[in-house]
């Protein structure tokens, strides 16, 4: 199986704001307690990052609607201070770039050579995330057009705009 195979789409979301809390509390019940905040408020995630744990805490890094960006953020420092966390991060000016392809997980090579097109190009990743069939980063909206323009040319993607 080639790299090609079964890759299908870039799809591009230029609509996000990205959220990280810096210290996240290693204990059960953080993110539950955040993510049933912001659904209480109506506000979509749309993406979840985060990392093992280092001296009892860890950085949490999300994504939702630009739209819903100020309340998140508030719901967010809410929490934020309650966990005494050691700091809190907005970014507005985002694009979430997503490899959308069958069996994802079974191709080797796809991760190396999307982050290979996107450092040659000085690109710089912000978040990453998988699933079962899609390969997602984050890079500042500035290089969006950029990065879709390579990985569709170099990945022969077809490209989606949402």
């Amino acid at each position: 199986m080639t790299l090609r195979e079964n890759l299908d789409t870039l799809r591009v979301k230029r609509t996000e704001t990205m959220l990280t809390i810096i210290g996240v509390p290693d204990v059960p019940g953080t993110a539950a307690q955040l993510f049933q905040e912001l659904a209480v408020e109506g506000i979509a995630v749309g993406m979840i990052v985060q990392n093992a744990p280092e001296s009892g805490s860890a950085p949490m890094t999300f994504t939702v609607g630009r739209e819903d960006g100020k309340r998140a953020l508030e719901v967010t420092r809410r929490c934020a201070g309650h966990w005494e966390a050691e700091g809190l991060m907005e970014d507005e000016r985002i694009a979430r770039l997503s490899v959308l392809g069958r069996l994802l997980e079974e191709k080797t090579g796809v991760a190396g050579k999307l982050f290979a097109i996107l450092a040659e190009n000085d690109i710089n990743v912000l978040a990453i995330n998988t699933t079962l069939d899609t390969l997602s980063c984050v890079i500042d909206d500035g290089a969006a057009d950029k990065a879709a323009r390579l990985l569709c040319d170099q990945l022969n993607l077809k490209l989606e705009t949402v």
